[in-house]
């Protein structure tokens, strides 16, 4: 993993007040607090088995940036580059794009695993999801997910 207080610095670029959010960070028991989006990135968020099985086909393919898991929630969420809430069209089951205005509760970096933990831990380098590419794996786990229902 590179370097923890690079991705905790461009963590807290999304922090109301970066000083609270450390104080977060080392205070709950679950290492989380509360960051904004629509600052330093939107967020793409789907049901668990969906989440999971995007960002396998997203990571082969070398394309996956900072995701955490809501295990109490059941979903996984994907950091994207902001302004990707306002163009999310057309909708897909079981997923939902939020931008700024909207709260997301975010483990420290070292964190994998917990209530909150990243299934693919940022950097510190700024590297998002591209929306393209998530929405491709997306639809095509959604298929996979069909056709097992079907069969």
């Amino acid at each position: 993993m590179a370097d923890s207080s690079l991705a905790i610095g461009w963590l807290l670029r999304a922090a109301p007040v970066p000083g609270l959010t450390l104080a977060e960070w080392d205070g709950r028991p679950d290492g989380s607090a509360e960051l904004a989006v629509g600052v330093v990135w939107d967020a793409v968020r789907a049901d668990l088995e969906l989440g999971i099985e995007a960002l396998d086909r997203l990571r082969l393919a070398g394309r996956a940036g900072p995701a955490l898991c809501a295990v109490r929630e059941n979903l996984v969420t994907v950091l994207v580059p902001v302004g990707t809430a306002r163009s999310w069209t057309p909708p897909i089951a079981g997923v939902t794009a939020f931008g700024r205005g909207e709260p997301l509760r975010v483990p420290v970096p070292r964190i994998s695993f917990g209530p909150y933990h990243w299934l693919v831990p940022p950097d510190g380098s700024g590297f998002l999801t591209d929306p393209c590419w998530l929405r491709r794996a997306l639809l095509r786990a959604q298929g996979v997910y069909a056709a097992v229902q079907a069969g």
